[in-house]
């Protein structure tokens, strides 16, 4: 396993949740979506939430700071990308921060690719 591809999530990282880190890493103005967690004693990257945003991942991810110790994230040329690997993630991994499946974003009729909801 590289850093830069995880097996598992497709995302890149794991990264300190940090905001330097994330200003290196990250582009401004694009959509992603991402996976909040720690590293575990097997020193597995543990995941605890998952997200996406449309329009500025870097700008989310900054908000993040504090609700977990690490991050990893990928970005998408579109946010309806953004937004289904959200889903994707959710299903796959159920963490324990998410309480209810992704909502789809306003003015969308996206879908989930899993359940279709």
């Amino acid at each position: 396993m590289t850093q830069q591809e995880v097996l598992g999530t497709g995302l890149r990282g794991p990264f300190d949740l940090v905001a330097d880190t994330i200003e290196e890493e990250l582009v401004e103005n694009c959509p992603g979506a991402y996976a909040l967690g720690f590293i575990d004693n097997f020193g597995r990257f543990s995941i605890t939430f998952v997200g996406s945003d449309g329009n500025d991942l870097k700008a989310v991810l900054k908000q993040r700071i504090g609700t977990a110790s690490q991050f990893k994230f990928r970005h998408f040329a579109q946010p309806q990308q953004a937004f289904e690997k959200e889903c994707e993630m959710f299903h796959q991994f159920m963490p324990v921060g998410n309480f209810l499946h992704p909502g789809r974003p306003a003015g969308t009729d996206w879908t989930c690719p899993k359940c279709r909801r």
